[in-house]
C-alpha cells in the first residue's frame, strides 16, 4: 500500500514539472463539410496520406444524412462523395483501399447497414458497392446502436450487434459475394439479452487476425472472449481456458469493470493483451498462448470504485514498443478521457505512460480542463497529441512528460487522428451548423 501511495505522489510531482511552451501551426488546412459530425465520425487516410475520408451523420438543416466524403489533404477540397446508410459514423479500411462505413437502415426493427466501398488512387469512390445488413437487438431506453467495425486484409470485416459477432465478405470471390455473412458467433441468446448483459467492445489486430470481445454479463461481472479470423471467413475460438464452459473466455475477478468505451490493446505479436479496470484502476496483462491473467499494477488515478459512473467512464490503452539506443522499451499509453468530480475527490482527465513489463511509471500529465479529452499516439510511441473539446491542443512527449501547447481551435473539438507515414494530424470539430476537419503537419 505504501508503494502505491508513493507512486501516486510521484505522479503528482511529475505533473508540476511538466513544461508548457507556445506552439504555432504555420500550415493548417481546413476541410469544410456540408453536414454535421460527432465524435464517432472518424477520419481515415489513404495509404499515401494524400486523401482523407469522413462521413457526416446529419445535414446542416438537421435532417438525416447518408454521405461519406473524400478530400484532398493538401488543399482541403472535397474530391468525391458516396451515398451510404442513414446517419453514417465509423469508417474502417484495409490496406488495399476497401472501406466499410457503418450506418443504419430504414426498417421496422433496428438494423445496422454496413456499406462496403472501393476507392482509387485519386481518392474517388468506385461506382460499385455492396451492403451487409445486420439486425440489432434493443432492450429499451438507454440501449445503443453499435458502430464498431473491424476490417482485415483477408477480404472480411467484423461487426458485433451486442449479442453476436458477425463476419462478412468485403469482396466477390469464388466462394463469397461481397456483403455476404460468412460466419456468426452467437454469444448471448435473444431471450437473455439486456442492457446489463451485452457485448460492449471489440478490438481487432490485423497482425495475426486476432479479435477480442468485451462481454458485460452484469454490472459487476465482465469477461473477454478471444477469436482467430481464418482465411475462409470463420471465427475460431482461441482456447485459453479449456476447463471452462466457454473455452475462449478470460473471466475477470468479481467487481472488475471494463467501462463502455474502454478498449483492449494487443502487443506487437498478438500474443498478449492489456486492459485497465475502471473500478480499481488495475492494469491487467494476459498471455494468450500459455499464460494467465496477471495484475501488473494499480493506479488510484484510474480507480472510480463501485459506482454507476464506473460503467461509462472509459480507460483507453495503447501498446507501443519504443526503440532506444540501448534496445527497446515496451510501454502502455493510458488515457482517462472523462474526468469526474464527487464529494470524495476530483479525478481529472489524464494520460499516464507505464512500462509494459511491470507498470512502473514513465511519465504522466493531469489536465485542468473539464471537457472531454481525446488522444492519438504515433507508431514509434514517442509522441502523442491530446485535444480537449473546448479547443485546447497539446503535444505530449511520452518519455519525458514534456507538454507543448499548440494553437487552439475556436470550434468544439471532437476527436484527433494521426496519419503516421506522413505525420499528418487531423482534428475534427463542430461549429453551430457544420463540421470541419482541421489538418496540420505534426512536428
Amino acid at each position: 500500500m505504501l508503494k502505491k501511495i508513493a507512486l501516486f505522489i510521484f505522479i503528482c510531482l511529475l505533473l508540476t514539472l511538466s513544461v508548457y511552451s507556445d506552439g504555432s501551426n504555420s500550415s493548417q488546412t481546413k476541410v469544410l463539410l456540408p453536414g454535421q459530425i460527432q465524435t464517432n465520425n472518424n477520419v481515415i487516410f489513404s495509404s499515401s496520406g494524400q486523401y482523407g475520408f469522413v462521413a457526416t451523420y446529419r445535414r446542416i438543416d438537421g435532417t438525416s444524412d447518408n454521405e461519406v466524403y473524400s478530400f484532398n489533404t493538401s488543399t482541403g477540397k472535397i474530391v468525391d462523395s458516396k451515398q451510404v446508410g442513414l446517419s453514417p459514423s465509423v469508417i474502417a479500411s484495409d490496406s488495399f483501399g476497401t472501406m466499410v462505413v457503418a450506418g443504419s437502415a430504414e426498417t421496422q426493427s433496428p438494423t445496422a447497414e454496413l456499406h462496403i466501398l472501393q476507392t482509387d488512387e485519386q481518392g474517388k469512390f468506385s461506382p460499385d458497392s455492396c451492403v451487409s445488413n445486420i439486425s440489432v437487438p434493443m432492450a429499451g431506453f438507454g440501449d445503443f446502436m453499435p458502430n464498431q467495425v473491424a476490417i482485415s486484409d483477408l477480404g472480411y470485416a467484423l461487426f458485433s450487434n451486442k449479442a453476436s459477432v458477425y463476419v462478412f465478405s468485403t469482396k466477390n470471390t469464388f466462394n463469397n459475394v461481397c456483403g455476404e455473412i460468412t460466419d456468426v458467433s452467437e454469444i448471448i441468446a435473444p431471450e437473455d439479452y439486456r442492457t446489463n448483459n451485452q457485448l460492449i467492445n471489440i478490438d481487432f489486430s490485423r497482425n495475426n487476425n486476432t479479435l477480442s470481445v468485451v462481454w458485460r454479463k452484469n454490472n459487476e461481472s465482465f469477461s473477454i472472449l478471444l477469436y482467430q479470423l481464418t482465411f475462409n471467413g470463420t471465427l475460431v475460438p482461441i482456447a485459453v481456458n479449456p476447463a471452462n464452459q466457454i473455452t475462449n473466455e478470460i473471466v475477470l475477478p468479481p467487481g472488475e469493470i471494463i467501462a463502455k468505451g474502454s478498449n483492449v490493446a494487443f502487443d506487437n505479436t498478438d500474443s498478449e493483451i492489456y486492459f485497465v479496470s475502471s473500478s480499481t484502476g488495475t492494469i491487467y496483462n494476459y498471455k494468450i498462448y500459455g499464460g494467465g491473467l496477471v495484475e501488473k499494477g494499480r493506479y488510484q488515478l484510474f480507480a472510480d470504485g463501485a459506482i454507476q459512473a464506473t460503467l461509462t467512464s472509459p480507460r483507453n490503452i495503447t501498446f507501443r514498443n519504443i526503440q532506444l539506443t540501448g534496445g527497446s522499451q515496451p510501454i502502455l499509453f493510458i488515457s482517462r478521457p472523462l474526468g469526474i468530480s464527487r464529494p470524495l475527490g476530483k479525478k481529472q482527465n489524464s494520460v499516464v505512460i507505464v512500462r509494459a513489463n511491470d507498470a512502473s511509471l514513465v511519465s504522466a500529465k493531469l489536465f485542468e480542463e473539464q471537457s472531454v479529452m481525446n488522444t492519438a499516439i504515433n507508431s514509434s510511441g514517442t509522441t502523442s497529441y491530446i485535444v480537449m473539446a473546448e479547443g485546447s491542443i497539446y503535444r505530449f512527449e511520452t518519455l519525458t512528460g514534456e507538454v507543448t501547447a499548440i494553437e487552439p481551435l475556436s470550434d468544439q473539438i471532437l476527436n484527433v487522428y494521426l496519419q503516421d507515414q506522413t505525420g499528418l494530424l487531423a482534428i475534427t470539430s463542430m461549429n453551430t451548423f457544420s463540421g470541419s476537419v482541421n489538418l496540420m503537419q505534426a512536428d
